[in-house]
């Protein structure tokens, strides 16, 4: 089978958080950002020289995904002044100065029930994300951890084991830090929880791009009966491997 590859010009801009909106057609009529809601930058706002805004890039052809994009500029490359999204970046770091990204997920892990709670308690009755299955949670912690972290994969394959591959739900890969979110249900009691804890273990200690591994377990329901014993007795650091299991909340 011969793949056809064409070279297509793309016109491009950047949001004030350094999100990318292509299109082909030589036009972006959007205001603002699909991503993050902010405006994008047209022109430097220090000397307002226009920023760079197309590029050409071969196309497999049918799939319409440029196979290369162009490098995002930190800074304005007539005045140096550093773009909005460079400041975006550094805010960020500055905020979590001395704080790694295991103490970070942590933190999102105690807190996430106390933001679906907040979730449910909308302005007028006003209709909002419900976190009702695991699907809900999984979005759910993606949101709280783009605040954090810019390189987050999403659904990372694991070498198989025992003749099964699987996938880490998230990997913030330059931290080489995994996350598995489950949610306890009908049939997912402490039995079931210890044993797929073990075979995660097992399965995720082989992947070559994660380090550390945290198992988010929501169980908003309780049906967990003693989950500081689980924690503890699952929880370990061996080999170069850290597993964490978190499970919230806890009943009190």
């Amino acid at each position: 089978m011969t793949l056809r590859i064409k070279i297509y010009p793309f016109t491009y801009v950047y949001c004030e958080q350094g999100h990318m909106l292509y299109s082909e057609s030589g036009s972006i009529s959007e205001s603002r950002c699909r991503t993050c809601g902010t405006g994008f930058v047209r022109n430097c706002a220090n000397c307002n020289n226009p920023l760079q805004n197309s590029f050409r890039s071969p196309v497999y052809l049918g799939q319409g995904t440029p196979t290369q994009r162009p490098k995002r500029p930190a800074h304005c490359p007539h005045c140096g002044i550093a773009f909005p999204w460079t400041l975006h970046e550094q805010s960020i770091a500055a905020a979590t100065a001395g704080t790694n990204a295991l103490t970070i997920v942590r933190q999102i892990c105690s807190r996430f029930h106390l933001v679906v709670r907040q979730l449910r308690n909308r302005h007028a009755q006003r209709s909002t994300l419900d976190v009702t299955d695991e699907y809900d949670v999984q979005d759910l912690f993606h949101s709280l951890l783009s605040l954090y972290f810019d390189d987050i994969r999403a659904e990372e394959v694991t070498p198989s084991y025992a003749g099964k591959s699987s996938r880490i739900d998230f990997l913030v890969n330059v931290e080489s830090l995994g996350i598995e979110v489950k949610m306890t249900r009908g049939g997912l009691d402490s039995r079931e929880l210890g044993t797929q804890l073990i075979d995660d273990i097992a399965r995720y200690r082989k992947h070559p791009e994660c380090k550390t591994l945290v198992c988010f377990v929501y169980d908003p329901d309780g049906r967990i009966s003693n989950p500081i014993g689980i924690m503890n007795d699952l929880s370990s650091k061996s080999e170069g491997f850290t597993f964490e299991v978190i499970i919230v909340p806890r009943g009190y």
